[in-house]
């Protein structure tokens, strides 16, 4: 396992600093760096296979973005098929 790289520099104009760490989160993936500029965090992973598949006259990609809220306070209510039924009282 290789050593985390760490870069920062201070953002001209402001008080925010702009960091990038690689090497201590998702360690399973191909790449991965985190990203911080201020309270705002971002985690950017990529893998890839290790052979070619036949056939592939193309560069697949695929980007999955999942943002979450919840963290400012903001949490979207699921769907009642979601859910666990409470029993109830038999009537």
């Amino acid at each position: 396992m290789s050593d985390a790289i760490s870069v920062s520099a201070p953002i001209s104009g402001t008080d925010k600093t702009l960091s990038f760490e690689a090497g201590k989160l998702a360690q399973l993936a191909d790449g991965a760096v985190v990203g911080r500029i201020g309270d705002t965090v971002l985690l950017a992973t990529a893998t890839a296979s290790r052979s070619v598949r036949e056939g592939a006259d193309f560069f697949p990609l695929t980007v999955d973005i999942e943002e979450r809220t919840y963290a400012a306070g903001k949490i979207r209510a699921r769907s009642s098929a979601g859910r666990a039924s409470r029993p109830t009282r038999p009537s």
